[in-house]
């Protein structure tokens, strides 16, 4: 997948089903430093492809509250799809940003 490529979109239904996908994050963590939020916000993890489906994976698990500090790093995600494309080459072929865009959506309909 090279920039400006289609996006491919996955259809996830609930939050079991993203639980699902989100489950298959490896913890690489190489799309970290592909994420130029997180390169602007000192090397913050959870401002991070890595750290938005980790918050996620947590937030739908009921671990961690819905609150400002939680859902600021999610909705800071500018779907550029850097992560997504760091991943697919590295072999994961995860769709992270789309998981993003699927979890914030998500979100929404719980606030």
């Amino acid at each position: 997948m090279d920039i400006g490529e289609e996006r491919e979109r996955i259809e996830i239904k609930g939050k079991d089903e993203l639980l699902e996908e989100l489950s298959k994050c490896r913890r690489c963590r190489f799309c970290v430093d592909a994420c130029e939020i997180y390169q602007v916000s000192e090397n913050s993890e959870v401002m991070s492809g890595y750290g938005r489906v980790q918050l996620l994976r947590l937030l739908l698990n009921n671990t961690v509250e819905l609150d400002d500090a939680v859902v600021y790093p999610i909705y800071s995600c500018l779907q550029c799809g850097r992560c997504t494309i760091v991943c697919k080459n590295k072999g994961q072929n995860l769709e992270v940003s789309e998981l993003i865009r699927i979890g914030r959506s998500l979100l929404a309909k719980e606030l």
